[in-house]
């Protein structure tokens, strides 16, 4: 048989349409293969080592399908064109300006700046990747496949720290669920345990885990399962703890096995966001059904992200205090600031038009408000508070200071006219293009019933 090896820089290959590209440099080499520049600046080539677990032509004829399955899925970089004999492997897109997700998580070695969290996007950005990261899995898993193989290096981020998208690359791992037509079941943190320690084929479950141990590990800076037992001790007990077999770090039962790196919890996970980490680390490891879906990871990590604040003097990010009127205090250097404009958003409940007076007012004091801060790096409302669909994407308004003005305000960038009643309970429309002004205790009733509370610790707030 002989021995496989891959092309050299110069070297022409061709895809199964006969167009031919000149392989300029080799780029990265990988368990599955090398990946290619290109000619043309903004194609790539990955060749692909041959499979061992199934002939050549049936790992061919899949790429093939996912050059012709059209998955609306944006931030999936599928192939756009498969390589012809001699080699295996595909044709995709170059994700301009990113990096990888691993430098959100490990600082480079001679990066000595001490503000780095802050400066690579802070809490909230993190949030938000791991929202759109949930958001992918959830499109992959709704258009019945699995990912497989999640990585640090195969999610890319924009290089811009202000910018939350993400780029999943490496689609050639995409598989049927419960299939043998995976070559790998994972890189090793990111594993499902059921992978490891039985014969069993990568499914939605063990994505789930996946996805799970990425979102836990971007914002505590931690793997879920590395205490401090495992990190100074053996390196035995790594694996044992990659099969789920020592207490999740956060365990409720088990306060010893805690972690001292990576970030305190109460730092950068609401509780909603603790309750979802115990379900997945500690139900989870058993039963791999009962981990939390990407859907619950999404309503989640957008609700986090919608009640940070910004730092006025580090340009971090904080969770918003739960106590009205509070002050905000920066978790990263300490700073007092203002509390930032606010909007209180409430779901429509039919059912409340059959409640008397006093049962209204009981039922407007415990429920709970989804919060969404307004600042200067969080200017555009989200569609999805509106329509009160987390899957809905695209913006309804924007904030900021009208020209000739010292106030602050909403631009109505919607097709709808909003309804408002400030405090003096005078009601006045706003048809699209006009402007709400942001007075402390504006209600402002949306098309969909859902109603906005505005909180204005000051009449200009906070910008």
């Amino acid at each position: 048989m002989t021995k496989f090896s891959f092309p050299k820089p110069g070297e022409i290959v061709r895809d199964l349409e006969g167009r031919r590209y000149r392989l300029i440099e080799q780029l990265n080499e990988g368990r599955q293969g090398a990946v290619f520049t290109t000619e043309d600046a903004s194609i790539l080539v990955k060749v692909c080592r041959p499979p061992q677990s199934r002939h050549t032509d049936e790992t061919r004829k899949q790429l093939r399908l996912l050059t012709r399955r059209k998955l609306d899925i944006n931030s999936l970089v599928l192939p756009r064109a498969v390589l012809n004999e001699p080699y295996l492997g595909y044709v995709m897109d170059r994700v301009q300006d990113s990096i990888p997700l691993s430098n959100l998580v490990y600082p480079h070695p001679h990066d000595r700046n001490p503000n780095w969290h802050a400066s690579t996007g802070g809490l909230r950005r993190r949030l938000r990747i791991c929202g759109e990261l949930a958001r992918t899995f959830e499109q992959i898993h709704r258009n019945g496949l699995c990912y497989v193989d999640l990585s640090w290096q195969n999610v890319l981020v924009p290089s811009d720290p202000t910018t939350t998208s993400i780029k999943l690359i490496d689609p050639d791992n995409l598989i049927i669920p419960g299939t043998s037509l995976a070559e790998v079941i994972g890189t090793e943190q990111f594993i499902a345990p059921e992978l490891l320690k039985e014969s069993r084929f990568p499914n939605h479950a063990s994505d789930r885990w996946s996805l799970a141990v990425a979102i836990f590990y971007l914002l505590v800076l931690n793997h879920p399962f590395f205490s401090d037992e495992v990190i100074y001790g053996e390196p035995e007990l790594e694996e044992i703890a990659l099969r789920g077999e020592l207490p999740f770090i956060y365990s409720q039962d088990n306060y010893s096995k805690s972690s001292s790196p990576g970030l305190p919890r109460s730092k950068v996970l609401t509780r909603r966001l603790q309750k979802l980490c115990i379900q997945a680390f500690e139900s989870g490891v058993l039963d791999p059904w009962a981990r939390p879906s990407p859907e619950e990871w999404l309503s989640a990590l957008e609700e986090a992200a919608d009640q940070t604040a910004l730092c006025s003097k580090c340009n971090a990010t904080s969770y918003l205090p739960d106590i009205r009127g509070a002050s905000l205090v920066c978790d990263w250097c300490g700073e007092k600031s203002d509390r930032p404009i606010e909007l209180g958003f409430f779901d429509s409940d039919p059912s409340i038009d059959d409640l008397d007076e006093d049962e209204i007012k009981e039922l407007k004091r415990i429920k709970k408000s989804h919060r969404f801060v307004l600042d200067k790096r969080q200017k555009m409302l989200p569609k999805r508070l509106v329509d009160n669909d987390i899957e809905t994407t695209g913006y309804v308004a924007q904030f900021g200071i009208p020209r000739n003005s010292n106030g602050y305000a909403l631009k109505n960038l919607s097709q709808d006219t909003w309804y408002t009643k400030d405090a003096r309970d005078q009601s006045l429309s706003c048809p699209p293009g006009e402007i709400v002004w942001l007075f402390d205790k504006t209600l402002i009733v949306f098309p969909s019933g859902i109603r906005a509370k505005v909180r204005n610790p000051s009449r200009g707030g906070q910008l």
